[in-house]
């Protein structure tokens, strides 16, 4: 897993990504046959939520694990892409 220092409102979150998540959202760029700006848009759809929310929380590290990445990406508008 990596670790980020995430700096926001003064506060300071480390942000845990597992290795999973990044094999997640590389085979989804895969399967939608995405570039970099779609790999993007998939980190985002997954991060975006807690980017706002953890802020307003006492949570001095976050870790985003597979089940986080699916249920996030699955509720995206990205889970509605067809596979040209």
């Amino acid at each position: 897993s990596t670790l980020f220092p995430y700096t926001t409102l003064g506060r300071s979150i480390n942000l845990v990504i597992e290795d999973e998540v990044y094999d997640f959202m590389g085979e989804k760029a895969r399967e939608y046959k995405l570039g970099a700006r779609g790999l993007r848009s998939i980190c985002e759809s997954i991060l975006t939520d807690a980017m706002f929310e953890l802020p307003s929380q006492k949570v001095k590290i976050f870790t985003v694990s597979k089940e986080y990445a699916l249920r996030k990406f699955s509720i995206s508008k990205l889970s509605m892409l067809k596979v040209a």
